[in-house]
């Protein structure tokens, strides 16, 4: 090479090729065909699949118009976006300006699968990180599959010629990737599901970390997918509460549906909990007894749950206090 060929080399990765090219990486990074990933692969497919994420969700609020993708609008001008001087718009509120703005359909699930990946990119890029590897797997594979059907639907059909020649040999890549990391999850699951975890599914959950139906509420509290132990129930209730996408309708008052157990007398009692033998439907589970309460009634007078002996309206505490 010249030097004259030398000095005009140059960079160049507009929005879509350079969002798609992080989404390579991080495929090839989790999908080797020649085994695991290894520890440094885990950890630059976590940051450039934030970065993917990122890239692309601005790039989409692009289309709406530039001044979306900055944070405070009214202290830049086209000159300082077109630079790259400017402060961006946070995660959440990337997200929030593509529903209430652009009017996109982003479901709260994958709105909390977006901002777990955030979380999980702001910890390992400032502080570090110590993760199952199946838990990165899994939300990666949530994550590239939220971003192919972003693309797919939101990016891909407006965008030039040359971008779609550009990157159709990433897209047909990572396409290939994903679906590898899907198998992977789709077959570890069916073996735990015919193994481990039958004869529990009347107690089994989705895991707050993993996302995965492999999370036995026992006593031990282990998810057999990750594998992670949850020795704290309390900790366990409050993450899968969090976590359960439970919204009231609107107008409706917000029910908080984590609650005293009556039997075991702790805050761990989840009344809108998924167990696999009831799939689509909630019940009521204690994360620390293990118990199901499905016989509970609330208390017409303090609103607690508790278990009515014959046909009173009002628990037994409210019950004792009005006589006296």
């Amino acid at each position: 090479m010249s030097e004259s060929e030398a000095q005009e080399r140059k960079i160049h990765y507009p929005p879509m090729p350079n969002g798609i090219d992080y989404l390579r990486d991080v495929v090839d990074r989790l999908a080797r065909e020649s085994g695991e990933p290894s520890e440094r692969d885990l950890k630059y497919a976590v940051l450039h699949l934030q970065a993917a994420a990122e890239v692309l969700l601005k790039a989409r609020l692009r289309e709406e118009h530039w001044s979306l993708v900055v944070a405070k609008a009214e202290k830049t001008n086209r000159k300082k976006f077109e630079a790259g001087d400017f402060e961006s718009a946070s995660n959440a509120e990337t997200v929030r300006r593509l529903v209430e703005v652009a009017g996109l359909d982003i479901s709260a699930a994958d709105k909390k699968t977006l901002l777990d990946l955030a979380a999980d990119r702001n910890q390992l890029q400032h502080w570090g990180i110590t993760e199952e590897v199946n838990a990165v797997l899994t939300r990666a594979a949530n994550v590239l599959d939220f971003l192919i059907r972003f693309l797919d639907q939101y990016l891909l059909p407006q965008i030039s010629a040359d971008d779609k020649e550009a990157t159709a040999g990433d897209l047909e890549e990572i396409r290939k990737g994903l679906t590898r990391i899907e198998s992977y999850v789709a077959s570890r699951m069916a073996r735990l599901r015919d193994e481990d975890l039958k004869g529990h599914e009347d107690r089994t959950v989705r895991c707050p970390d993993c996302q995965q139906s492999a999370l036995i509420i026992d006593g031990q509290n282990s998810c057999l997918f990750c594998p992670r132990d949850w020795p704290d129930p309390l900790e366990l209730a409050s993450a899968y509460d969090e976590g359960s996408g439970y919204f009231p309708a609107p107008g409706e008052p917000y029910e908080d549906t984590l609650v005293d157990c009556p039997d075991c007398e702790t805050p761990t009692l989840v009344l809108e909990a998924e167990t696999v033998a009831r799939a689509g439907s909630f019940v009521p589970l204690c994360f620390n007894c293990a118990r199901v309460q499905d016989d509970l009634e609330e208390c017409g007078r303090c609103g607690e749950r508790y278990r009515p002996t014959d046909e009173e309206s009002i628990c037994y505490s409210c019950f004792s206090d009005l006589l006296g």
